[in-house]
């Protein structure tokens, strides 16, 4: 019966991740941003999530994990030792600093998908969601599992060691809080908005308008973006349309699979960079 264990693990995970949305879902329901979202919208992200899941455990089968950890063992990882947390206020404290520092690699990773044009043609099948809710969460191409271990999990576990209640704690909270930022919900922080990442927040980052571009980066604490120049304070009743600016559709399994792959060998795109080199 050991070959029914992987097959019965990914069920319960992605039942696991549907019965999250369905919560969210309702909560959505009392009072969303954009009412009336087209239920196709919604039926082809839960197909792409279960999809989606599957490649990337797949991707993790090939021993991606084992490499990453084999590598920051060889670099003498950790290079920042912290004390173990001796009580409740150290581990919150602990789980606090895991956030920021997360929090800190994700915001860079997420500019650099938007400025980096090899980059960004892999992230902008998030982007073309014009019905933003909680099911565009994981909305994302499966490229991006890979591409955050290189860029969040190797660096940050090569300056910390990311074990115990903390690490449970930070993977709890980060799963939660991606799907509390993407719903459609008409919730406005007021001051809060500087200091936490919410819907309306994220949602300016999701818009096409020429003032939001480039806006909003972080996924937890809206601090990095205050810092680096990057930062949109929502006003009162600010819930924008979202979508790419040229409105491309990728609402399909193959074509959205496909989409970076087609992009980076298509003569528009080393068009793009031909263009860059001859302008510097």
């Amino acid at each position: 019966m050991e070959w029914l264990a992987a097959p019965l693990g990914f069920a319960k995970y992605v039942l696991t991740g549907l019965v999250m949305y369905g919560c969210f879902m309702v909560a959505e329901r009392v009072r969303p941003a954009e009412p009336h979202q087209p239920l196709s919208h919604i039926w082809f992200n839960l197909r792409w999530y279960v999809a989606y899941s599957l490649i990337v455990v797949l991707i993790q089968a090939l021993g991606i994990g084992v490499a990453v950890t084999w590598i920051q063992e060889f670099l003498g990882a950790p290079l920042i030792s912290l004390p173990i947390p001796q009580n409740i206020w150290g581990y919150g404290l602990l789980s606090l600093l895991y956030l920021l520092v997360t929090d800190f690699f994700y915001y860079w990773f997420h500019r650099c998908q938007h400025q980096v044009p090899f980059l960004w043609e892999q992230h902008k099948f998030h982007h073309s969601e014009v019905s933003l809710n909680v099911t565009s969460t994981r909305r994302v191409h499966w490229l991006e599992d890979p591409l955050i271990v290189i860029f969040l999990v190797l660096p940050m576990g090569l300056l910390f060691e990311f074990n115990g209640l903390p690490l449970g704690i930070l993977a709890f909270v980060q799963v939660l809080w991606l799907q509390f930022i993407h719903l459609n919900l008409r919730l406005n922080l007021r001051s809060l908005s500087p200091i936490v990442a919410g819907p309306q927040y994220h949602r300016i980052h999701h818009s096409f308008q020429s003032e939001h571009l480039d806006k909003n980066f972080s996924a937890f604490f809206p601090f990095w973006d205050i810092l680096f120049g990057t930062y949109h304070h929502p006003r009162c009743d600010e819930f924008p349309a979202t979508g790419l600016v040229e409105n491309e559709d990728y609402n399909n399994i193959f074509v959205a699979s496909s989409l970076p792959f087609k992009e980076w060998i298509s003569p528009r795109y080393f068009g793009k960079y031909l263009k860059k080199s001859l302008r510097s």
